[in-house]
């Protein structure tokens, strides 16, 4: 199943790509001899976009026939597990190679070359990022650790600068509202951070490596399987000088990042098993002032924080006359922060968070075209502000999913419901509905779905001294998309197309009047998302995504804060059984940052990365990061890296 190409292919399209690269090979040379003048690369990434585009025209010369097509199975969607091709959300999928490809050191920068999210960085490595999904705030996207929910109970949003990726098996990222199945914070979508299982037999795997802004880094991991039992623990360090966290700063602000995970799976019998989870890191990140009045970033000397982060878990799952599946589920997450600065009396706090949670899942397989899903969640949230404010919040909640397939599989619909029943603003209902039509002879999905999600306000908005509003009502929203799926020559091309329209009131924001939160807020966010996926041969994958989105405050008529209108993503990568090469491109359009005051310049990035395995057991690799130069901020007043190389050695035991 390989692409051919005769000889006479190969030298027009190699011409035509020199063709390309002479030009901006000569407009390099002139940039470096004309000091201080910015070099325009837009140009010469737009040709390179549509040779590309030259390469996806010519594959029905290339293709040939019986590709098979092996199904991605997804669980975040629905949890249960159910192939991406029935899937009535959509769904982005990060796998394992995607991530080991990268060579990056912590999830953040996986996700920033995806372009329905847009992350925003308060400055280098290890601080503060957040995500922004489909346009909803960071507080409206939850996220997960093994189906595990992670979050601030204060700020209601999640911190990915800590998470390494060293045991990241792969990243589910569920887009549109799914609080029938989750619950509050799920409104614009779900990220699941899914961790590596113990795999074949015992061994060790030792990484080190080595980089820009002195930058070191160590991994041990020791894992094994067997019939019954499977097993993995990974330990990491991480050390790095750092860049100024301020835009205009010229001090370096470290990060330290030592971290420990494992994961445990026990299969007793073929109807039983239990899974144990765990995760801690502690880290210690040099941070920089903020000036309101000039609206930026500025240096600090002594401005430090140091931060605790446990996250466990035991499933338990059970098998009944083989139609029903239990799945009981306990976890436990607390971050404990902590930070000080000599010179200020307002950069020191002490705040201590925590979710607990038990949920119980019935999963009954009536039969093969309908399976239905109902569970029960407990769920105990604990916040502490030390001098401000000691509280805690339980919620309660049942949810139901049915999901048929009808006509011979060429249609699958979900359709849910779920009540929550929380301490402070009582009960709150939220559905959706989804739909997948198969056309299996044609290759065409058509997907279409509709649904409603809330957000429970934070600690901070409730029980803040001068700020909080214990009165206050969750945020909610409806949405709905529409898209289509088209696979192409055999599924070695794949195109999709969908359109959202999101629709935010009750949102919480500060009275101008009073200075403390209330429900005045409503928004729309609704946009397009396009990809293209092509497999030229057995080693090359070219893939493109693109997201236009605009969003609307609805009260003042401006764009939302931070979410920028473009967004584009293209990757190319070669891989053979010792080789892998990757190059993505990334740009990022205009966006406005109401913190600063004004617009955010777009920017372009370019990042290559690459490994060879040169004996059995050990593997060399290496990534360039920003490998332009190009100055970019994702947070006005906040600095970000330029240019930036890295390698290391991997050595399996």
């Amino acid at each position: 199943n390989k692409f051919r190409m005769t000889k006479t292919d190969f030298l027009y399209y190699s011409d035509r790509l020199l063709g390309l690269v002479e030009p901006a090979k000569v407009r390099l040379i002139q940039h470096q001899n004309k000091k201080g003048e910015k070099m325009n690369i837009r140009n010469f990434m737009y040709k390179i976009c549509l040779f590309l585009l030259s390469l996806l025209v010519a594959l029905p010369v290339w293709a040939e026939d019986d590709s098979i097509k092996i199904k991605e199975v997804v669980v975040s969607a629905t949890k249960i597990e159910e192939p991406v091709e029935e899937t009535t959300s959509r769904v982005v999928i990060i796998p394992r190679k995607t991530i080991e490809s990268k060579g990056t050191e912590f999830i953040g920068d996986i996700l920033k070359d995806i372009p329905e999210l847009n992350l925003v960085q308060n400055g280098g490595q290890g601080k503060l990022t957040e995500v922004l999904l489909r346009g909803g705030s960071p507080s409206q996207t939850l996220v997960m650790i093994d189906g595990v929910k992670v979050k601030s109970t204060t700020t209601g949003s999640f911190d990915f600068s800590g998470i390494t990726s060293d045991d990241i098996e792969r990243i589910e990222i569920v887009k549109g509202p799914q609080s029938t199945i989750y619950g509050s914070e799920a409104m614009a979508g779900v990220i699941n951070i899914i961790t590596k299982k113990g795999r074949d037999k015992i061994h060790a795997d030792l990484i080190f490596e080595g980089g820009s802004f002195g930058t070191h880094k160590t991994t041990a991991s020791v894992s094994g399987n067997s019939k019954t039992l499977d097993y993995r623990f990974t330990t990491a360090y991480f050390d790095a000088d750092g860049i100024s966290v301020a835009k205009e700063g010229v001090e370096r602000d470290g990060y330290t990042n030592a971290s420990f995970s494992a994961k445990l799976g026990i299969k007793p019998s073929e109807i039983f098993n239990i899974e144990l989870a765990g995760r801690y890191y502690y880290d210690r990140s040099e941070l920089d002032d903020y000036n309101y009045t000039a609206r930026k970033s500025v240096d600090a000397l002594n401005y430090i924080q140091h931060g605790h982060h446990f996250v466990v878990s035991a499933k338990g799952r059970l098998y009944l006359f083989d139609k029903w599946e239990q799945i009981l589920t306990f976890s436990d997450t607390k971050d404990s922060l902590k930070t000080r600065d000599t010179d200020t009396s307002w950069n020191n706090f002490d705040i201590i968070t925590g979710v607990e949670t038990i949920d119980w899942q019935h999963n009954l397989y009536l039969s093969s075209s309908y399976t239905l899903t109902a569970g029960f969640e407990n769920r105990l949230e604990k916040g502490e502000n030390k001098d401000n404010f000691t509280t805690s919040i339980y919620n309660n909640a049942f949810y139901m999913n049915n999901k048929f397939s009808l006509f011979n599989d060429w249609l699958h619909i979900d359709a849910g419901i779920r009540l929550d029943d929380h301490k402070t603003f009582g009960n709150e209902y939220t559905y959706r509905l989804g739909a997948v039509y198969d056309i299996k002879p044609a290759d065409l999905r058509i997907i279409a779905s509709y649904g409603t999600g809330f957000r429970a306000p934070t600690f901070n908005e409730l029980f803040y001294p001068n700020y909080g509003n214990p009165n206050l009502k969750p945020e909610e929203s409806w949405a709905w998309e529409a898209g289509l799926e088209k696979d192409l020559l055999d599924n070695k091309l794949s195109l999709s197309l969908t359109y959202f329209d999101q629709n935010y009131e009750n949102l919480i924001q500060t009275d101008p009047l009073t200075w403390t939160a209330v429900n005045i807020g409503k928004a729309q966010v609704k946009g397009i998302e396009t990809g293209i996926s092509a497999r030229l041969t057995d080693n090359i994958t070219l893939k493109s995504t693109y997201t236009n989105m605009d969003t609307e405050n609805k009260d003042t008529g401006q764009r939302l804060t931070r979410r920028p209108k473009d967004k584009l993503g293209i990757t190319a990568q070669y891989s053979t059984d010792n080789i892998t090469m990757l190059a993505g491109y990334t740009f990022v359009g205009e966006v406005y940052d109401s913190s600063a005051g004004r617009n955010l310049a777009s920017y372009s990035l370019v990042n290559l990365s690459g490994s060879y395995k040169l004996i059995k057991n050990f593997t060399l690799f290496a990534r360039i990061d920003n490998l332009l130069n190009e100055d970019y901020e994702t947070a006005g007043g906040y600095n970000t890296p330029g240019f930036s190389a890295f390698a290391g050695i991997k050595v399996k035991i």
